[in-house]
């Protein structure tokens, strides 16, 4: 692997914590929660899914990401 490549996944995983976990699911939940029910109240259906799957997006890539950088 490159060096660069190396240093940059040192940086990640010092940077990624139990806080940035916590604050990609609450975000999530925001979209999936908040944010879609008001863009079905709008009628906008294009936007409702877009935002569904940017949710679980946060979600999981958040618990992925955070499982991902302490095994490894």
């Amino acid at each position: 692997m490159a060096k660069w490549a190396v240093l940059f996944y040192e940086e990640m995983k010092d940077f990624y914590s139990f806080y940035v976990l916590f604050l990609s699911i609450v975000i999530g939940l925001f979209c999936l929660l908040i944010d879609c029910k008001t863009l079905k109240k709008k009628k906008l259906r294009k936007e409702v899914k877009i935002c569904r799957f940017l949710g679980w997006t946060y979600i999981v890539g958040g618990i992925l990401l955070y499982i991902i950088f302490k095994i490894f």
